[in-house]
């Protein structure tokens, strides 16, 4: 029984993200692993719930990683950098895991389908505050330039995980390596986060950007 409901969350995971939640038909998800078109209403209850599963799933794994790592504040700007590159090399991890998941969530803020997921996308933004708050925090503490936008930031790096996630076919095409190559992914998220923390125009670091706040790149 465990075995029919997991290997119906798989099937229907690949079908939402081939065909969107309309195409997607109980039959189309069933047919795909060989259950009966009822096996869905006996697992899961109906099809909508079943798509809520897969989303809220992943929406729960997310949050839960981020408030597993971000919550205590950082103690200096050596604590922040690293818990920022642990977690972001787990959330990039979990990302690459579940590729498909990510093509559905694309689509549902991309076109905000009323599939009954209104609860899930509220838990992923709460990602995005947890990220956010422990920017702040590390403002609040003096250990990033008061300048900075706690959620630019957040933004940036979601965005960039979820495109790594969304993009492994192309990456792999046009560029010959993606991070799901484990060691090209340590080297990922650590160039990612040298940019995001020291920039691009000499700064040594969180500690100098008080400083320079008001340079620019040309001075």
């Amino acid at each position: 029984m465990g075995d029919t409901r997991a290997r119906i969350l798989g099937a229907a995971t690949e079908a939402f993200a081939e065909l969107g939640y309309a195409a997607a038909s109980v039959r189309e998800i069933c047919g795909r692993v060989g259950a009966s078109p009822n096996a869905i209403n006996y697992h899961f209850g109906s099809k909508e719930e079943l798509y809520r599963e897969i989303i809220g799933g992943f929406a729960t794994e997310q949050l839960e990683l981020a408030t597993r790592m971000l919550t205590e504040a950082p103690r200096s700007p050596e604590d922040f950098a690293l818990r920022l590159e642990l977690f972001f090399s787990e959330l990039l991890r979990s990302y690459l895991e579940n590729r498909d998941t990510i093509r559905i969530l694309y689509r549902e803020f991309e076109q905000l389908a009323p599939h009954g997921v209104d609860g899930v996308v509220g838990e992923l933004t709460k990602v995005n505050e947890a990220i956010s708050s422990f920017v702040r925090e590390a403002i609040a503490r003096g250990l990033v330039a008061e300048s900075v936008d706690a959620d630019i930031v957040a933004g940036l790096l979601l965005d960039r995980v979820a495109n790594q996630a969304r993009f492994t076919d192309a990456h792999m095409t046009f560029f010959g390596v993606s991070t799901l190559d484990e060691e090209y992914r340590r080297h990922w998220v650590q160039a990612t986060l040298r940019i995001v923390l020291h920039g691009i125009c000499g700064s040594e670091g969180p500690a100098a950007w008080n400083e320079r706040k008001n340079d620019s790149c040309s001075n």
